[in-house]
């Protein structure tokens, strides 16, 4: 298992190698965010047209449009390498396990689906949910800006269609089959051997601490061990794929009939 821990920090490590590399060479042209909020857009679009009639009135070249909205060929390299990352787990996983793949997909639980089973995943998202709801209610009351959770998949991928088409196979379809094989496939089956709980747990604050979200931190513990109990009761990693993909589809159509 910590062949597979080392080569999952090893891939968070290039991803991010990769971006900074394609952020030196883009120069300003690497936007993958908004400037900020509709103040602070309006604040940058008010300091502009100071710059502007003053460069007039002195007779100087006029200075350049500031960049206000994100740039989206940054933001498909961005989430481009982020599924390049998510493939790289399967690698990561089939060497870690030390098994054949017939032999993964078995441990795994990955050759029986159960149907009859999944209202239990369909049921644990609608409660994650209201867990994530509650969470951040919770943290508005407090005061606290940083315990209120941030979205890792940014509002701008909405603007474009390529973006968010590519957005949809990274949420959808590359984290639920990436995140669940390594999370609970690799990392809370190997430590199960210490129990439910201890296993659950690591397992669980690692899936929150790799979202780089500090407000995330405990709605998405409490997700990761859901994830993990899913998995548990019937050993069927495909229990907590379903869950996982319920919940990042939600989140896509969330912020896609709501939030745009």
């Amino acid at each position: 298992m910590l062949v597979g821990v080392g080569g999952f920090l090893g891939v968070l490590i290039a991803v991010n190698v990769v971006i900074v590399v394609v952020m030196l060479a883009r120069g300003e042209d690497f936007v993958p965010r908004d400037v900020g909020d509709t103040f602070e857009k309006a604040a940058e679009v008010a300091r502009y047209a100071d710059e502007r009639l003053e460069a007039a009135a002195n007779g100087m070249a006029l200075p350049d449009p500031p960049r206000i909205l994100a740039d989206q060929g940054s933001l498909q390299v961005s989430l481009i390498a982020t599924l390049i990352s998510q493939g790289a787990l399967f690698a990561i996983v089939g060497i870690a396990s030390k098994q054949t793949f017939r032999g993964l997909v078995e441990a795994l639980g990955l050759n029986r689906i159960g149907w009859a089973g999944m209202w239990l995943p369909m049921v644990m998202m609608a409660v994650a949910y209201l867990g994530v709801i509650l969470w951040s209610i919770v943290a508005d009351a407090s005061g606290i800006s940083w315990l209120r959770p941030t979205s890792t998949v940014p509002i701008e991928i909405t603007r474009d269609d390529l973006t968010l088409s590519i957005a949809a196979v990274v949420t959808v379809v590359g984290a639920p089959l990436s995140e669940e094989l390594f999370f609970r496939g690799l990392v809370f089956s190997g430590l199960l051997k210490w129990g439910f709980w201890p296993a659950a747990t690591a397992s669980g604050l690692m899936f929150a601490a790799v979202h780089f979200d500090p407000g995330s931190i405990v709605p998405f513990f409490m997700i990761g061990v859901t994830l993990s109990w899913v998995y548990y009761r019937r050993r069927s990693l495909w229990d907590a794929i379903v869950l996982h993909l319920l919940f990042n589809m939600t989140s896509l159509v969330f912020m896609l009939v709501v939030l745009r």
